[in-house]
């Protein structure tokens, strides 16, 4: 394996070499400085469960956008229009199983101070939120909900985040929310503690997520039909990052106990 990553890292170097800089070989026209900053960055990328589309975001000339690409030529496809050079960040990006949705977050959570930053000086403050976009064409994001660390559902129908504490849901529709619950005035799940890391499980019908309670963490667990909350084997230690296997298990796993 080591021989094998050798023998592989020069073979890239050329290829960007070529593909970034071609006028450096057998071309009278000098580098520019644009030729190597501009290229874009790829920040991270999610895939859906049962259709072949990926879904990342860009960093391009200073502006930040969602791009998607499918099966069988994977083309890139820009899905919103983020134009600016703002500074708002963008990150946190899931794709619905089906390809269908796709949920990111603009904009970065409150300092310990409760402020939310501002680069570019908006009299209305910060960007911090929940955003959606279709991957059909001629699809518009939209805006979601205030909040972050969004868990989309796996039919793509709605979104679990944290606030304050507590688990709040938003329908992924453009419509106007009309319940409390979905305005985000109401938790969706409330319970002792400060509750955060939601996690669906495969099939929907059950939530994970962790319960704080300060000296000693559990990982709850929320049934979607019944609307109750059991705790997977509480002790005094923490618990943290519940994960669900992939076979549809009835409870899930957590990956730390302190």
């Amino acid at each position: 394996m080591f021989r094998t990553r050798r023998t592989f890292r020069p073979l890239l170097t050329a290829a960007l070499t070529f593909a970034v800089a071609p006028p450096l070989f057998g071309q009278a026209r000098k580098p520019t400085l644009e030729q190597f900053m501009s290229p874009a960055s790829p920040l991270e990328l999610a895939s859906a469960r049962k259709a072949d589309r990926i879904a990342w975001p860009v960093y391009d000339r200073g502006m930040r956008n969602v791009y998607s690409a499918a099966a069988p030529d994977f083309r890139p496809v820009r899905l919103t229009r983020f134009l600016e050079d703002n500074g708002v960040e963008l990150s946190t990006v899931s794709i619905s199983d089906d390809g269908s949705v796709v949920v990111f977050v603009r904009g970065v959570g409150p300092n310990d101070d409760g402020w939310v930053a501002n680069p570019s000086h908006n009299p209305e403050g910060g960007e911090w939120a929940i955003w959606a976009v279709r991957t059909a064409p001629g699809s518009t994001a939209w805006r979601l909900a205030r909040g972050g660390s969004p868990a989309l559902s796996p039919d793509g129908r709605s979104v679990l985040y944290a606030r304050d504490g507590q688990i709040y849901r938003a329908r992924v529709t453009q419509a106007p929310a009309t319940t409390p619950m979905d305005r985000g005035e109401e938790p969706f799940i409330e319970a002792w503690g400060t509750n955060s890391s939601p996690r669906w499980s495969p099939d929907g019908r059950k939530i994970a997520f962790v319960s704080n309670r300060n000296d000693h963490s559990f990982i709850g667990l929320y049934d979607v039909a019944t609307r109750a909350v059991t705790y997977v084997s509480p002790s005094v230690d923490f618990d943290v990052s519940p994960t669900w296997s992939p076979d549809r298990s009835a409870s899930p796993s957590f990956a730390g106990r302190e």
